[in-house]
């Protein structure tokens, strides 16, 4: 291998002006694999250095594993938009910039002139990501958009992921913002792509409710009136017996998965001890099970053979006996995890998945890692986020400010 030592994004260069998760992980990614990311953040500071102390991790200015998962590598800087100098600052910072990175919501940008149409009349190259809860038109264009409002609630898994009459269940804090993070990436790098071939820059954007939509795809489709419509989760009506999870006799969960019913289901019919519905043609396929009702009969037999009856099947046989049977048999099968199994997992720890990284006092944390690896390029190490404004004396050095330009602008708050 050639140029390991590299990294493909090495010479973009990024102004984020963005807080909490989505489009701050999408400068993240940008920075992990080359790209200079400068964070410009108020006085206050990014809304994700506080998310410690919900989440009961640690979240010291200094000492902040949740801000560094966004924020690693980033050069830091603080800026006030509204105070002139600090205005003409940013303004410069964008001089030499090839991608503004925002989540600010359009009015406010409008209002403190970084609106698209401004800036690209003013550097026509440059690339305008922005990012937004529920899109840049129709009548909640200017909402607040959140994880748990813009993907979770609006799109449809709280209420159909679960079953009726249950409260609805709890997604890990940004789960959403994370798998939105990545479609902002890829489209922020179509945008650097399309540049090289025409010297424009474009406005480019994805939203949370975008990115819910595009996740739930087949479900959004299958929904629909013209289909099966709304239907009821019910764990005893899976769509496939075979593709469904059930209890093993430690308490635990595994999820077992068929490949196609029909030419499956003598392999499973064997294994599991239920070659009668061999013959029984309401189970002759997925369609006859769901018209007769007979997938309730042969989910509570496997519901039975996998909790009460060992050696028949899985309350008295533990996950991981079941789990090495099914896969002897060539059956993709899984093991309900934890999220506290993640961070020690062999195979996540094995292909860099998650690492670890030590923080202040000797903190040392199993860090989730940008997701995609590289043959001939390194990414930049992951190292803790640093205070606010960090980074601002060096950076408005480079553009050209002393050090008691620096001190003035500081006394008079436009920079921290």
């Amino acid at each position: 291998m050639e140029n390991t030592q590299r990294m493909p994004l090495e010479g973009i260069k990024v102004i984020e002006l963005a807080t909490v998760v989505a489009a701050p992980t999408a400068g993240r990614m940008l920075c992990a694999y080359g790209a200079e990311v400068i964070k410009v953040e108020t006085r206050y500071g990014d809304e994700m250095r506080h998310a410690g102390e919900w989440e009961q991790v640690v979240c010291e200015m200094d000492n902040n594993p949740l801000f560094a998962i966004q924020n690693s590598g980033k050069r830091l800087t603080s800026i006030d938009l509204k105070n002139p100098e600090g205005k003409e600052a940013f303004l410069k910072l964008l001089d030499g910039a090839d991608i503004f990175l925002t989540n600010v919501r359009l009015p406010s940008l409008g209002r403190l002139g970084l609106d698209y149409e401004t800036l690209h009349k003013r550097y026509p190259s440059l690339i305008y990501a922005h990012f937004s809860g529920f899109g840049v038109k129709g009548p909640d264009a200017a909402k607040p958009g959140f994880d748990s409002t813009a993907f979770w609630l609006r799109n449809g898994p709280l209420a159909d992921w679960q079953a009726p009459g249950s409260f609805p269940f709890t997604p890990t804090y940004a789960f959403g913002d994370m798998a939105t993070s990545s479609a902002f990436f890829s489209g922020i790098l179509m945008a650097v792509i399309g540049r090289e071939k025409t010297g424009a820059g474009t406005f480019v954007s994805t939203s949370l409710m975008a990115s819910g939509i595009w996740c739930n795809a087949i479900g959004v489709v299958s929904h629909q009136k013209q289909f099966a419509g709304d239907r009821v989760n019910d764990p005893l009506r899976p769509s496939d017996p075979f593709s469904h999870f059930y209890k093993c006799g430690d308490g635990r969960y595994i999820g077992i998965f068929d490949n196609e019913y029909g030419r499956d289901l003598p392999k499973f019919a064997k294994l599991l001890g239920i070659e009668d519905i061999l013959d029984d043609p309401r189970c002759a396929s997925l369609e006859a099970l769901a018209k007769t009702d007979a997938v309730v009969e042969v989910v509570t037999r496997l519901n039975e053979l996998f909790l009460t009856r060992l050696n028949e099947l899985f309350l008295t046989k533990p996950s991981s006996e079941w789990i090495k049977l099914l896969e002897e048999n060539n059956i993709s099968c899984e093991l309900m995890r934890r999220l506290s199994d993640v961070s020690s997992d062999e195979q996540a720890i094995a292909n860099g998945f998650v690492e670890e990284v030590e923080f202040k006092d000797g903190l040392k944390v199993m860090m989730p890692c940008p997701p995609v690896k590289f043959s001939d390029y390194v990414t930049r190490p992951y190292t803790p986020a640093g205070v606010l404004g960090a980074d601002t004396d060096s950076v408005f050095a480079e553009l050209g400010y002393s050090a008691e330009d620096i001190a003035r602008m500081r006394e008079n708050k436009a920079i921290i």
